[in-house]
């Protein structure tokens, strides 16, 4: 979602730049287009997007992030060597408005038609040195979720200690930094500053200063947006 809005906002960004005023018709100059793909391949009929993984060396506190304060719920643990562990989660997926608990029994019988899951991998004697999205620029930009009402979700992650990376109301200031390092436009970008200073110039039309955007305990970005979206934002 977050990569597809950049993207969208370095093309208004270099359309403002090379060309008229937009259109009347259209505030944003024909650079937001809906898809017109046709059906997908028949051979792909049922394929869908079942689950994020991640790796870590921290699992107790990226279970307790993912679980206690972002309310996911454990579908299991594998314990498959003393030091190998696979952990699956998910939010419950039985209702949007608080009535979709369901037991980790019941996500695992329905795991493989769900959507949404987190599998959190861990080897816990590895020598590498595991950098999440916030810290170095890398294939992996961040998780995104949506939330009922933004505001109070911000208030309940303050009360929670999380790490708040850009707060709901604000927009990104600098060329340099942690989220700017998560959306692939930061110091590992290079010195490209006006390419850089057009995005900060059109991100108002795309809605990032409507995001709220966390750490979790690996320096991984989660974005939150909210259900209903502002009028006026793509």
């Amino acid at each position: 979602m977050l990569a597809t809005k950049l993207l969208l906002g370095l093309s208004i960004a270099t359309q403002w730049a090379t060309a008229c005023d937009p259109p009347e018709s259209d505030p944003t100059g024909g650079v937001f287009q809906i898809g017109e793909d046709g059906p997908a391949p028949p051979e792909t009929q049922g394929y869908f997007i079942n689950h994020v993984g991640l790796l870590t060396t921290n699992l107790d506190a990226l279970k307790h992030f993912y679980g206690d304060i972002l309310g996911m719920r454990l579908i299991f643990d594998v314990q498959l060597t003393p030091e190998f562990t696979i952990t699956y989660m998910a939010h419950g997926q039985g209702g949007r408005n608080g009535t979709g608990f369901q037991t980790g029994a019941e996500l695992n019988r329905d795991k493989n038609n769900l959507a949404g899951l987190l599998e959190i991998v861990q080897f816990n004697v590895s020598d590498d040195t595991l950098l999440g999205s916030l810290n170095r620029t890398n294939t992996f930009g961040h998780i995104g979720m949506i939330v009922p009402d933004i505001v109070k979700t911000q208030d309940y992650l303050d009360s929670k200690g999380v790490e708040i990376v850009k707060r709901y109301g604000e927009p990104i200031k600098t060329f340099t930094g942690p989220v700017n390092n998560a959306f692939g436009i930061g110091e590992y970008a290079g010195v490209h500053l006006a390419a850089k200073q057009a995005l900060m110039d059109a991100q108002q039309i795309i809605g990032l200063p409507l995001l709220l955007m966390i750490s979790d305990p690996d320096g991984n970005l989660v974005e939150i947006q909210q259900q209903e979206q502002p009028a006026g934002v793509l």
